[in-house]
């Protein structure tokens, strides 16, 4: 089986902490933003490499970055995971375009484990599968205008659901899709519900006629693929009995389901443009306008047998769009993809976030249901998000609650995780420092009162006064609490006011590279901003590991 690639799926995480890697011989868990494709990497044409290891069978056979591997044997590699089932051998036949644009073949004798040594530039190198689906908590709707163009893509593809995580909906498979991830048994796959009852989900997924997401999830099982499953819940929605009752089908699906999260919805002061759509129906809507089609969508390259290609100088108005599958492609716009007002008065139910009353009744309809599977199977299964427990002012659950923390990246045991991390690793601060310094430990405010009980330890270090600055999100709105999406902008001024001497920034509230925040900024460019040295803590050892290194001389 190819290797797992592991990887944040959502922007629903809220700690501050990032994770720690619980198993050497594994990846450690990042939180961060999602894995966004970048599509001008995604020619159609293979694999495309970015870098070579040195003494690799890539290296001795000269292949360098630009080169692009197209086919191996007699398979043209469409992503990295046919890629890993294709060296799987001892004899591989190689077709590899130079930069330069010659076309070289390579006969090459391994060990069937053994990898060609290269590193891709993207994992997908045709098609990105991107979403058919109008859902009214779409992150993407609720975007300002004017970033990068990844983070208004929006994919719903179900190999980087294989590979990185990422929560998909399998709305828009096709049978060939379908024949591949039983031939290659791609699991887990990670998909995202909403709801069990058809009526429901087609609310919840703005569009009518959805697949039964039960009947699919049985097809996965009977193909061997597990499953982990979310709900993100709106409130007056999909919560209260038709959650019950998405928690109880689910559950019913055992063992090819495998865990169950449920997340509150999140929401931002843009939702489309600062108009902030009030019902679910109007939400769904702003997937349907010119609008937001021009303005947001970018088009993907087109090459041979590309069957969907509609250019726009064939009178098209908008980019086309794979219809549930590959062979029927029509406009984003068209009513046929489902046109809301078609769902009824459900959709006419009000877009909003979870009161901390509404948050203590989900808990309290979870729990049970927990606690019972865990008597029966020895394993909790179903987990509010870390979110629900903080909104209703609720201690957290010990770390046995959440088992192997299967739903970690969508904020299920975060808070655990670092309280259980932080006992630990608070043991090894040092009592004092050479010279006193002061150190601003910035989060968003969800998790302020947590940050403040580590900042409140931290100032017991002989020279170290430590202070938790919880930074309002302007940028997205104040009902956005997650530190996951603080923006450069909102920090810079919040560091400025912090009389602190130094800062640690959340790494979560940069891409998965850890390059840059959501709105652009670079690490360096917030220091220079903010006229302090700062830098990122991922997890209790990380922030831990800094303040040992205020200890040394060159640190002062």
């Amino acid at each position: 089986m190819p290797p797992r690639i592991l990887h944040s799926t959502w922007y629903n995480d809220l700690s501050y902490p990032g994770p720690h890697t619980r198993d050497p011989a594994r990846p450690a868990r990042q939180p961060d933003l999602e894995y966004q494709p970048d599509v001008k990497q995604i020619t159609g044409a293979g694999g495309l490499i970015a870098s070579v290891a040195a003494g690799s069978i890539a290296a001795a056979l000269g292949l360098r970055p630009g080169d692009t591997i197209m086919e191996i044997g007699e398979q043209r590699l469409r992503d990295v995971i046919d890629y890993r089932f294709a060296i799987a051998d001892e004899q591989v036949s190689l077709h590899v375009r130079a930069a330069s644009g010659a076309d070289l073949r390579y006969q090459i004798e391994k060990d069937p484990d053994e990898d060609l040594g290269v590193e891709f530039a993207e994992p997908l190198f045709d098609r990105l599968r991107t979403c058919n689906n109008k859902c009214p908590f779409c992150f993407l709707t609720q975007m300002p205008k004017g970033f990068r163009k990844t983070l208004y893509l929006k994919d719903d593809d179900y190999r980087l659901s294989f590979l990185y995580s990422n929560f998909v909906t399998f709305t828009n498979l096709s049978e060939d899709d379908w024949q591949r991830i039983e031939r290659q048994r791609l699991s887990p796959m990670n998909i995202s519900v909403h709801a069990t009852d058809p009526f429901w989900r087609a609310v919840m997924l703005g569009k009518r006629d959805v697949p039964d997401v039960r009947d699919q999830i049985r097809r996965l099982g009977a193909m061997g693929v597990d499953v982990h499953t979310q709900i993100v819940a709106c409130p007056g929605a999909n919560d209260g009995e038709v959650l019950r009752q998405s928690i109880e089908d689910l559950v019913a699906l055992y063992p090819t389901v495998q865990s169950i999260a449920v997340v509150p919805v999140g929401l931002t002061k843009h939702r489309f443009d600062g108009r902030r759509p009030t019902t679910i129906k109007a939400a769904i809507q702003v997937h349907e306008t010119p609008d937001w089609i021009d303005t947001n969508w970018e088009p993907q390259p087109l090459w041979e047998g590309d069957e969907g290609r509609r250019a726009k100088d064939e009178g098209q108005a908008h980019p086309s769009f794979f219809v549930d599958g590959l062979s029927s492609p029509a406009p984003l716009h068209d009513p046929a993809m489902g046109f809301c007002s078609r769902l009824g008065a459900a959709t006419d139910v009000p877009l909003r976030c979870f009161t901390g009353e509404e948050s203590a009744r989900v808990i309290d309809l979870i729990e049970p249901i927990g606690a019972r599977l865990r008597d029966q199977r020895g394993m909790t299964f179903v987990y509010p998000s870390d979110e629900f427990y903080i909104l209703a002012g609720r201690p957290m659950p010990p770390a046995e609650h959440y088992d192997d923390m299967p739903q970690y990246s969508n904020g299920v045991g975060m808070v655990r995780d670092f309280l259980d991390l932080w006992a630990r690793a608070r043991r090894r601060l040092p009592a004092r420092l050479p010279q006193p310094t002061s150190l601003a430990l910035v989060c968003g405010s969800l998790v302020a009162p947590l940050m403040e009980q580590v900042a409140a330890r931290l100032s017991k270090i002989d020279g170290l006064m430590a202070r938790a600055v919880p930074v309002a999100n302007q940028f997205f709105g104040e009902m956005v609490t997650v530190s996951g999406l603080l923006t450069g902008q909102d920090i810079i001024p919040a560091l400025r006011a912090s009389g602190c001497a130094r800062a640690l920034l959340p790494r979560v509230m940069f891409d998965y590279k850890g390059e840059r925040t959501i709105d652009d900024y670079s690490l360096s460019q917030i220091a220079e901003a903010s006229g302090l040295p700062v830098a990122l803590a991922g997890d209790p050892d990380e922030l831990t590991r800094y303040v040992r290194a205020l200890t040394r001389t060159d640190m002062r």
